[in-house]
């Protein structure tokens, strides 16, 4: 291996050494509070809340028969005000847009959910015409 092989080498290594990894995914809701959310599907059909994520990603909350209710947990970061989802692995996946529709074309039917900061989502969600609306 030659000099000027073995400087490239040293200074490639210490390179990966000393830069943080710019892909790290935060994890865990250490640091960050629970925001509840709650959905009461009041209307005469099934309905479906979901989110939208960073990266055009969109996930579904879950879905809620008439009567039943779909509840899950948000974190909110109380220094950045960002709001997470937390998935199976504890990755926090930021929250972009909330809604709400009627299952099966629950974004052409939506009601999209406005989330207070810090602030519970305690919401009643009823039929109007061909959409979904809910507070």
């Amino acid at each position: 291996m030659t000099a000027k092989s073995k400087l490239l080498l040293a200074l490639i290594l210490a390179f990966t050494l000393t830069v943080p990894d710019a892909g790290a995914v935060e994890r865990g809701s250490a640091g960050l509070i629970e925001t509840p959310f709650v959905a009461r599907n009041t209307a005469t059909r099934e309905i479906s809340c979901s989110v939208s994520l960073a990266h055009w990603y969109s996930a579904e909350l879950g879905r809620a028969a008439p009567g039943a209710r779909i509840a899950v947990s948000f974190w909110r970061d109380p220094a950045s005000g960002a709001l997470y989802l937390l998935n199976e692995a504890g990755d926090r996946m930021a929250v972009q847009m909330t809604w709400c529709g009627f299952a099966g074309n629950s974004w052409e039917s939506r009601s999209v959910v406005t989330l207070a900061q810090g602030k519970a989502a305690d919401l009643t969600c009823v039929s109007a015409t061909d959409r979904l609306v809910c507070r």
